[in-house]
């Protein structure tokens, strides 16, 4: 697994200084700033960083990568590192240990005294649901952000707390290559809420499905070929509202 720190992580980014723990996590409020650029600049074998000015606004332009054979992955790359990842297909939190007190609470999460595994919350369970030991969903083993692996590919459900500033954005796929070749994709326009340039403010994303696509074996768009689900990192409404 591939070992790396924030001051790594924001040097690949571009960043060029570290901000200090944040206060609370936001909700993902949208911020009607920055309109009508595209999004992309990733390579399409795996997730990287997007320049400043592509990360807000319309998605026009996005990097599909395949997912399975009846799911793509639009690629919503982090502008730095999380300050906490939940891994659903590995059953693990990878949390900044100056983040560690805010993350518990963020996550309205609970510390087993015994075993120090975290009960997670999933999208949609009741704020009132007690966590059993022994939830096998729902039971994280903490780990240091410093294990996790950015270029590892998410998993549905993967849930990431970043720094940074809600920002609308409007998804609309005309006709748009899927990486690989073979494919092209027409979907939306769907409005959704992703982390735009990071603050000092926490925002929880999740790895979840946004809606369908329309798959074509041309890229002319002129021969279906059926429906794919489309993924990305998205604030839930659902996981904001409990925020």
């Amino acid at each position: 697994m591939t070992q790396i720190d924030r001051r790594t992580f924001l040097r690949r980014a571009g960043a060029t200084t570290l901000a200090a723990p944040a206060a609370s996590l936001v909700g993902c409020t949208p911020d009607e700033s920055g309109a009508g650029a595209g999004y992309g600049g990733a390579s399409a074998g795996s997730p990287s960083m997007a320049s400043p000015e592509l990360l807000a606004g319309d998605i026009v332009r996005p990097i599909l990568l395949p997912w399975s054979d009846d799911a793509v992955w639009m690629d919503a790359p982090a502008r730095e590192m999380p300050v906490a990842y939940v891994s659903m297909g590995r059953m693990q939190l990878y949390v900044d240990s100056a983040f560690r007190d805010q993350v518990y609470w963020d996550l309205r999460a609970h510390i087993s005294v015994s075993t120090g595994v975290w009960r997670i919350p999933l999208v949609g369970d009741s704020p009132q649901m007690a966590i059993v030991p022994g939830d096998v969903l729902r039971e994280f083993e903490e780990l240091s952000e410093r294990d996790w692996d950015p270029t590892a590919r998410p998993s549905l459900g993967d849930i990431r707390i970043t720094r940074g500033t809600p920002t609308p954005r409007r998804v609309e796929l005309a006709c748009a290559p899927l990486a690989g070749g073979g494919t092209w994709l027409r979907a939306g326009p769907w409005d959704i809420v992703q982390v735009a340039a990071p603050t000092t403010a926490l925002v929880r994303e999740d790895f979840a499905r946004i809606g369908r696509a329309m798959r074509f074996a041309d890229r002319d768009c002129t021969r279906p070929r059926g429906e794919v689900d489309v993924l990305t990192w998205s604030c839930l409404p659902a996981t904001l509202d409990a925020a």
